[in-house]
């Protein structure tokens, strides 16, 4: 690149104004475009994400350069006559565009999934907008009423426009980057603001008559390609940074997201503007009101779409506000307050069930509610420390949900304990379940890394079903079932822990088993049922010299 820019140089300086000059000028311009286009496309493949996105259109401008400049070696070399108004000066504009999207995307940050940014349909918004002024206010000077005078002043105040807006974009870039990409940024403020100045100065030039292929102002050109290659270079293999909690990029985000929403205000002014001028060349006349409405149309059909778009997520994140409100953050499981949510409606099913089925011979229609106990989960705490302790209550969760079935639900009640909701069920069988979360809790040691040890870990159970009475369905309300569930759990506990017992009515007992001694609970008379789990060792405070792999037991007495 160094080379091809100081050839440029002498080739300027040492040959006069010949058809030699313009052949190399203009070949050395195409290989500059041609280097950077690759160096772009090399990026693309490097990267992922929004990032090879940029890349993408970044080089696929430069690209769309290099066919401009081809077309124009056609004028110059072949036909040797160039027009004043070229399909190359659409290109370029478009080339720009692009570069305007690609910088937009700012390719040194990671957008977080808080700040809103730069979508799909926000960069067909604005490459839409940049298409429309180009149809509006050049393409009827150049095809519909041919007039170089109108022609040149349009084209020229769409083109600082877009210096304009790519200068700002990049020195944002340069203000609020570190490390390479700094460098980067500050060399790409450095590239568009001299081709800004050069833009100027070349139109001034042709406008004096002065301006030829190959002079002083082509080697500046052929110097910023160079450096806009040895950006490229720079830039391969960065990773982008992350911009949590900075409200700078907040706010860039969200003014570039909205920033296409004024001109489909703007819109339908340019259309009645338009409609309204009838000093204008009647092509010109018509195809600026046809343009001008369609666009309304165009637009207001995005506008649509990204409203849409907004609304979905909106809702989906609502959804997940929602489901994170209702779900325990250490354990994974549900919460108390989804089970005030849901449990009126899982009530009404059962009840729904029992009145429209009275017959007692249909099973799997109770609805058995488990409260579950870490048993001597203080002790942990104390003896192992609180972060010992929540890995405890996460793995008791995973057990748990890994002894319930897929119908049933989990909730992390307070502190240690945890009720299960077992639906669908039958309340001859609910001591299963409850053995199988015995044993799923109590029967393997937890490991306790911090510790370096392993915990024995049992809980207790107590457990009721509700109807209270299959045939009074609605004699007790499920609230008055918790708490027997809750008397059962603390006769658990006075049992010895490491058990399951569960209330029926009096004169009731599960498969199996025989029939227990009446017990009143508030004055209702109920048959308790007590199954046991593993027998384990009492919970020890661990010896400090307590070595890897050995068994400290944390539970039943």
């Amino acid at each position: 690149m160094v080379c091809l820019v100081i050839a440029q140089v002498v080739a300027s300086l040492l040959l006069p104004k010949s058809y030699r000059l313009t052949a190399i000028t203009d070949w050395i311009s195409l290989a500059l475009m041609v280097s950077v286009s690759v160096v772009f496309a090399r990026n693309a493949f490097s990267s992922t994400g929004r990032q090879r996105l940029v890349w993408i259109l970044l080089g696929g401008g430069y690209a769309i350069e290099v066919c401009s400049q081809i077309l124009w070696m056609h004028w110059e070399l072949v036909v040797k006559q160039t027009p004043t108004m070229s399909l190359g000066d659409a290109e370029v504009y478009l080339a720009w565009t692009a570069l305007i999207l690609g910088f937009a995307l700012r390719p040194h940050v990671e957008p977080t999934t808080q700040h809103q940014r730069l979508g799909t349909l926000d960069l067909l918004l604005l490459l839409l907008t940049g298409i429309y002024f180009y149809l509006f206010l050049v393409i009827p000077w150049q095809y519909l009423a041919p007039e170089p005078q109108s022609y040149g002043p349009a084209y020229k105040f769409l083109a600082l426009a877009q210096d304009v807006i790519l200068l700002s974009i990049v020195a944002h870039g340069w203000l609020h980057s570190s490390g390479r990409w700094r460098y980067f940024y500050g060399l790409l403020t450095a590239i568009v603001a001299i081709d800004t100045v050069m833009e100027y100065v070349v139109d001034t030039l042709a406008d004096a008559g002065v301006y030829f292929t190959g002079s002083w102002s082509d080697s500046t050109t052929a110097a910023c390609l160079a450096a806009m290659t040895f950006a490229g270079l720079i830039a391969h293999g960065l990773e982008p940074g992350s911009e949590q909690g900075d409200p700078a990029s907040e706010r860039y985000w969200r003014w570039a997201s909205r920033v296409a929403a004024p001109v489909t205000l703007v819109l339908p002014l340019l259309a009645a503007w338009s409609f309204l001028d009838r000093s204008l060349p009647d092509p010109v006349w018509k195809f600026r009101v046809v343009l001008s409405l369609a666009a309304v149309v165009v637009f207001a059909f995005v506008g649509i779409v990204k409203q849409a778009r907004l609304e979905n997520e909106l809702a989906n994140a609502n959804h997940e506000l929602l489901d994170a409100s209702l779900t325990d953050l250490l354990t994974g499981v549900r919460n108390r307050r989804f089970f005030a949510n849901s449990i009126e409606a899982d009530v009404q099913q059962v009840l729904r069930s029992f009145v429209s089925n009275p017959s007692l011979d249909i099973r799997n229609r109770d609805l058995v509610f488990y409260l579950i106990d870490i048993d001597h989960f203080k002790k942990v705490n104390d003896a192992f420390g609180h972060k010992v302790g929540d890995q405890v209550l996460v793995e008791v969760a995973r057990r748990i949900n890994s002894a319930a079935r897929l119908s049933d639900g989990v909730i992390r009640w307070g502190g240690e304990e945890f009720l299960l909701l077992s639906r669908y069920t039958d309340r001859k069988e609910a001591h299963i379940l409850a053995n199988r979360i015995l044993d799923s809790v109590g029967s393997r040691p937890y490991r306790a890394e911090a510790a370096k040890a392993d915990l024995q870990i049992t809980c207790s159970i107590g457990w009721a079903a509700y109807p209270w009475k299959e045939t009074e369905p609605k004699l007790l309300p499920h609230e008055q079932v918790l708490l027997f569930a809750d008397y059962a759990l603390y006769q658990a506990k006075g049992s010895g822990r490491n058990c399951a017992v569960g209330l029926l009515p009096a004169g009731e007992t599960v498969h199996g088993g025989g029939a227990a001694s009446s017990i009143y609970i508030n004055g209702v008379p109920a048959s308790p049922v007590t199954t046991f789990g593993p027998r384990l060792e009492e919970i020890a405070t661990p010896d400090p010299k307590t070595t890897p792999g050995k068994t400290s037991a944390a539970s039943a007495s």
